[in-house]
């Protein structure tokens, strides 16, 4: 800003130094004030451009959305090739299905919310209609690290009772406030205790434990450190995902995690996602884990996808 006042001054300055007539005068005035009035704008341009309002709740509440502006673009979708062909794929071959389909955004959410901190544990929702969580919604959150910012966030923002998981943490099952309770079970494609202790449960086995088989799960959050695909094998396979509304997923691609599923399978996983009727709306990779492919290609193998159930809604009518 000094250096802007600097300019100024000595511009005048010399104005009044040349020996030029009062039309001169004015004329010069005139041009200096313009390009003044033009460093102003946009200086006061590149101000508001980092100023991005933020809607609210409520705002987003009002905003007039229906069922007919969340579409599917079925021509221009990548369709994953079938499990006879993934089979047959090599690594590389896998990651680059893997990339490309990751890569396609399949329907539309106009409105979407970071649930949580930008960093690694937010997830990414739709609040358009009919997908908005309102109480008295029912949120699942599996992986928390002893980080509950994605869960008091929805509770402050949607009113939902959250039901957060996690085996790794050295913590009793516990009910930890008003609407969020813990319970120290991990997500897998079957009941069983891990080597470590780690009691693990099929989506279907908690939903029925904890009286909720015949609800809505609103946001089912899943980051489980590569365990997801072993769980969503089996919750497709028996149907456990029909009345999830959508479904925000960190995925670790050729990650195994603890319950190993081959490449072709965890492909296999996104492709019958997509036939039960999910489609992803965001999509955001995670730097941290990455790979670097035939030269200057490189890929984030660690990707956080957020889906919603394009086949509730006409269920719920």
């Amino acid at each position: 800003m000094r250096t802007f006042k600097h300019l100024t001054n000595a511009s005048i300055t010399r104005i009044r130094k040349m020996n030029l007539t009062r039309k001169h005068k004015i004329i010069c005035a005139t041009i200096l004030f313009g390009l003044i009035m033009c460093i102003l704008v946009t200086i006061y341009n590149e101000k508001r451009s980092y100023q991005v309002p933020e809607m609210s709740a409520e705002e987003s509440e009002n905003v007039n959305v229906f069922e007919d502006d969340v579409v599917t673009y079925e021509a221009g979708d990548y369709v994953l090739p079938d499990d006879a062909t993934l089979k047959q794929m090599t690594r590389v071959q896998l990651l680059g299905v893997f990339w490309k389909y990751i890569n396609r955004i399949q329907t539309l959410c106009r409105n979407v919310y970071r649930v949580g901190t930008v960093k690694d544990g937010g997830k990414e929702i739709c609040t358009d209609k009919p997908y908005r969580p309102s109480p008295p919604c029912i949120v699942y959150s599996f992986g928390i690290d002893y980080r509950l910012e994605f869960d008091l966030a929805v509770v402050k923002l949607f009113g939902c009772q959250v039901y957060a998981f996690d085996p790794s943490m050295k913590m009793e099952s516990k009910r930890v406030s008003e609407h969020i309770w813990f319970y120290n079970w991990g997500l897998g494609g079957e009941d069983t205790v891990t080597n470590n202790g780690w009691v693990i449960k099929t989506l279907a086995t908690i939903r029925k434990e904890l009286g909720h088989s015949n609800k809505t799960i609103d946001v089912l959050k899943v980051d489980v450190e590569g365990d997801e695909w072993h769980a969503l094998l089996q919750m497709l396979k028996t149907g456990a995902l029909k009345d999830v509304k959508q479904i925000a997923m960190e995925t670790h691609f050729l990650d195994k995690g603890n319950f190993p599923e081959e490449g072709n399978a965890q492909l296999s996983a996104l492709r019958d996602l997509y036939n039960a009727g999910f489609r992803i709306f965001m999509r955001d990779r995670n730097i941290v884990g990455s790979k670097n492919l035939k030269g200057d290609w490189s890929m984030t193998d660690l990707n956080e996808i957020s889906l919603i159930n394009t086949r509730i809604v006409k269920t719920k009518q």
